[in-house]
C-alpha cells in the first residue's frame, strides 16, 4: 500500500512537471511574439501625416527652419497673432467699430 502510494505521488508529480514544463514553453512564445510585435511596431510608427516617409519633416519644423527665431519665441508669436486673430473676430462681432475708439 505504501509503494501504491508512492507510485501515485510519482505519477502526480510527473504530471505536475509536465504541465508546468508547457505553460513554461507557452510563455516564452508568448513572450518571443510580443518582443517581435513591439520591434515592429516600433519600427513602423506612423502618424497621420508621414504615411512612413523615412525623409519625413514636420511642417512646423519647416516654418521653424525658415527663421532664425528658437521655438520657444516661434510658439510665442504664433499665439500673439492667434490671440489679436480672435480680438478681431470678436470686435467684429459685436459691431463695434475698432477705429471708433480712436475717434476716428
Amino acid at each position: 500500500m505504501a509503494e501504491t502510494n508512492q507510485t501515485q505521488r510519482e505519477e502526480e508529480l510527473a504530471r505536475r512537471e509536465a504541465l508546468l514544463a508547457q505553460r513554461e514553453a507557452q510563455l516564452e512564445k508568448e513572450q518571443a511574439e510580443l518582443a517581435a510585435a513591439k520591434a515592429q511596431s516600433a519600427e513602423r510608427k506612423k502618424t497621420l501625416l508621414d504615411n512612413n516617409d523615412p525623409n519625413f519633416v514636420n511642417p512646423k519644423e519647416k516654418l521653424y527652419d525658415k527663421f532664425p527665431l528658437t521655438v520657444h519665441q516661434m510658439d510665442i508669436i504664433i499665439g500673439v497673432l492667434f490671440a489679436l486673430i480672435l480680438l478681431f473676430l470678436v470686435l467684429g462681432m459685436t459691431h463695434t467699430s475698432f477705429f471708433g475708439l480712436f475717434g476716428g
